[in-house]
Parts: C-alpha cells; sequence; structure tokens
C-alpha cells in the first residue's frame, strides 16, 4: 500500500450548501448562516491511518474562526493559511451586496472557506491535527473539543506580559524582509485588484452596449424588408455575445479575483507569523537584559566583608548620607534576592533559547513551503486570467464572424 502524503490525497472535501440558522425559539434568538462540510472518502486503505470516515457536518462561520485561532496557536512556527473576510466589501465586477444573509454573498463566503480547509488538509503538518479531524467529522460538541485543548492558554500568561510596542536589539534578517514582503504583497495586490476592476467595468459597459445594439438592430429588422433575416441574426449574434461575455466577468471574479484576494489576505498570516518570531526574540532579549542587569546590581552591592555591621554603624553618627544607604543586613537580603532573580533568569534562559531555535527551524521549512505555493498558485491564476482575456477576444470575433457570415448568406 503507498502512503499517501496528505488528507487530499484520499479523501475530498467540500463546502455543498449553506442555509440560516437560529439560536433560541423567541423572535429575538440569534440568526446566523451555517455551512454543509462534506468528507468523502475514496481511498479507505490509506484513510485508516488519518482516522477518518465519510461525514456530513455543519459549521457556522465562528467556528471556522475558532479552528483558524486554534491552529495559530497551537502551531506558532506555521503559516496558517487565512480566513475570507467576515464582510465581503462589494466588488465592480458583480456590485454585489454585503447583506450577509444575501445568496451570491454566501456563494463567496463557501468557496473562500472550502479553499480554506483545502489549505490546511494539503499542508504536511497541519492536516494531521486532530482538532481539524474532528471539525470535519463533529458538528454538535466540536467547539468543546477545541476549548479543552486550553490552546488560549499557552502563551497567554507570556503575552499579557509583552507590552503593546516593542524594539528588538536583534532581529533575522529573514524575518524582517517577511514583514517588508507582507505589506508589499497585500498593497501590490490590492493595487493589481483595483486595475482589474476598471477593465471588468469597461468590458461590462462595452457588453451593455451591445445588448443594447442588439435590441436597436432587431428593431431595425421589421422595417428593412430586403434584410430582414440578416439583420435578426446579427442582433441575435449581438445578444448572445453580451450573455457569454458576462458569464466570463463571473468566471473572472471566481477564478482570478478570489484567487488574488486569498493571496491578499495571506500577508496578514505572514504578519502573525513574523510577530510569534519578534516575541521568541523578545523574550530571549528580555531574559537576556535581566541577566547583565542582575549581575551590575550584584556588583554594586559588592562582597559582604566582616566588621561590616559595625563600620556601618559608626560611618551612621558621623555621616548624614548614611541615612540613604542599606544597612549589611538590607544588603545581603537585597543580594540574595538578586540571586535568586538572576537563577531564575538564567534557567529560563535555555528552555527560550531552544523555542526559538525550534521556531526558526520547523519556520524555515513553512516558509519555503509556502514559497512554492505563492508561485504556484499566482502563476496558474495569471495564466488563466490571460486565458479569460483570450476568452473574451474569442467570443467578440466568433460573433463578428457570423454577423459577416450572415450578411454574406443574405447577399
Amino acid at each position: 500500500m503507498v502512503k499517501k502524503e496528505h488528507l487530499l490525497s484520499v479523501a475530498t472535501i467540500s463546502i455543498e450548501d449553506f442555509e440560516k440558522a437560529k439560536k433560541g425559539s423567541d423572535y429575538m434568538g440569534d440568526v446566523f448562516v451555517i455551512f454543509k462540510v462534506v468528507l468523502n472518502v475514496f481511498d479507505f486503505d490509506n484513510a485508516l491511518r488519518f482516522g477518518i470516515r465519510k461525514a456530513e457536518v455543519w459549521h457556522r462561520y465562528s467556528e471556522f474562526d475558532l479552528l483558524y485561532q486554534y491552529l495559530l496557536h497551537t502551531y506558532p512556527s506555521h503559516i496558517i493559511p487565512p480566513l475570507p473576510e467576515k464582510k465581503l466589501t462589494t466588488n465592480i465586477w458583480t456590485k454585489m451586496t454585503t447583506d450577509r444573509f444575501d445568496g451570491e454573498y454566501l456563494e463567496h463566503r463557501k468557496l473562500g472557506l472550502e479553499k480554506f480547509l483545502h489549505r490546511i488538509a494539503s499542508h504536511p503538518t497541519l492536516h494531521q491535527d486532530t482538532v481539524f479531524l474532528a471539525f470535519l467529522q463533529k458538528g454538535d460538541g466540536w467547539r468543546e473539543v477545541a476549548d479543552s485543548t486550553e490552546f488560549k492558554a499557552k502563551n497567554e500568561g507570556f503575552l499579557k506580559g509583552i507590552a503593546a510596542s516593542y524594539q528588538l536589539k536583534h532581529c533575522d534578517p529573514r524575518f524582517s524582509e517577511l514583514r517588508t514582503y507582507a505589506d508589499e504583497l497585500d498593497s501590490r495586490i490590492n493595487a493589481i485588484l483595483k486595475v482589474t476592476q476598471t477593465i471588468v467595468s469597461k468590458q461590462r459597459a462595452v457588453y451593455s452596449t451591445y445588448k443594447d445594439f442588439a435590441k436597436t438592430i432587431s428593431e431595425w429588422s421589421a422595417f428593412e424588408k430586403t434584410l430582414t433575416l440578416s439583420l435578426q441574426k446579427i442582433g441575435h449574434h449581438l445578444d448572445n455575445l453580451e450573455g457569454a461575455g458576462n458569464v466570463l466577468l463571473l468566471d473572472e471574479e471566481i477564478k482570478f479575483y478570489e484567487n488574488l484576494k486569498e493571496f491578499a489576505n495571506y500577508s496578514y498570516s505572514l504578519k502573525d507569523f513574523v510577530r510569534k518570531y519578534e516575541l521568541l526574540q523578545y523574550r530571549i532579549e528580555t531574559l537576556e537584559t535581566t541577566i547583565e542587569t542582575k549581575k551590575a546590581h550584584i556588583c554594586l552591592l559588592g562582597v559582604p566583608e566582616a566588621g561590616e555591621d559595625a563600620a556601618e554603624g559608626e560611618n551612621t553618627k558621623s555621616n548624614i548620607s548614611s541615612m540613604f544607604k542599606m544597612t549589611p543586613a538590607q544588603k545581603e537580603t537585597r543580594r540574595s534576592k538578586l540571586h535568586t532573580e538572576l537563577s531564575e533568569a538564567e534557567e529560563a534562559l535555555g528552555p527560550a533559547q531552544c523555542d526559538l531555535d525550534n521556531f526558526l527551524r520547523e519556520a524555515e521549512a513553512d516558509i519555503e513551503l509556502w514559497r512554492k505555493d505563492k508561485y504556484t498558485g499566482l502563476t496558474a491564476t495569471l495564466r488563466m486570467y490571460a486565458k479569460l482575456q483570450l476568452a473574451h477576444c474569442t467570443q467578440a470575433l466568433q460573433c463578428w464572424d457570423a454577423v459577416s457570415t450572415a450578411v454574406s448568406t443574405d447577399t
């Protein structure tokens, strides 16, 4: 039996439907949308290794978000696939409403959520996660499965101690470059989408004009008796061109706009990923600073000497400034506390460095995997866009060729 690499090599995952649901029985109950997640196994032998079976479960968007948050906390050294936007902004392709219960809006969300699940299922590490596998097979009660891992508490104590803003002394150039790239990626893709939306707006206007042209030609056919058939055919071909063009524009929205938008959303995942590195690095730098500070304070206190009590007592009588000095007993208490804090910081530094080393080792592999996936995805999307533009041209050529034939036939 050949061992399969990831979940999608033994099963298909799809979101096949959505519907409104209501929490509570009264008219004030919370109304939301649930999505039907279908898991179909086609390689039963290898499926046993993953512990999966055919399943159909329903989940609301907040549960997809909980899965995302769980993965984000549980796998800090991996780039977690982004969720589709919670609120879809209106775009020029369809002038679609942003009403969260609108059917067309929900179709877009369904496609985005399905792609989110596919990204996880094809990841070499994430696809094996037991909480993710439970998500695919368990509807009611899945939230309790995720919460039982207490994933939110794992880094909560440390994160609470981190200031909202911090400055690293030393930053791995790979991660500073990745943060800069994430900013540029979001900016560049949104700029491309803005330009292509302008093109689509103009294309839609042209197709709309063709529809008006078809109507005008058809009306003319009733008057021009000698060219009635030809004019009717021309009107028919132009009307078909308008319909086919709008189908291509819808296809373009799904295959181009949505794909590029996903990569723009990846910029936020990349920034979260970089921040995890920065927090690990910041923890080490904080411990190193603490160690240096404690050692310096211990040196300032000096080494306790014999007879320090008597000398300190005489000094107190002769010098008023001695009022602000610690007594030998106070010094010893302070010295003991500093030694304890120094030991704690030194003991914490080793595990912190180990955490960073493990993160860097796993992160390097995940960054390389993401870059390959990004290259494959973006090149495929751009090729698809080129093919769609060629399809627009081909349909127009076929239409005008048919118009020419119609005129030649009646001539």
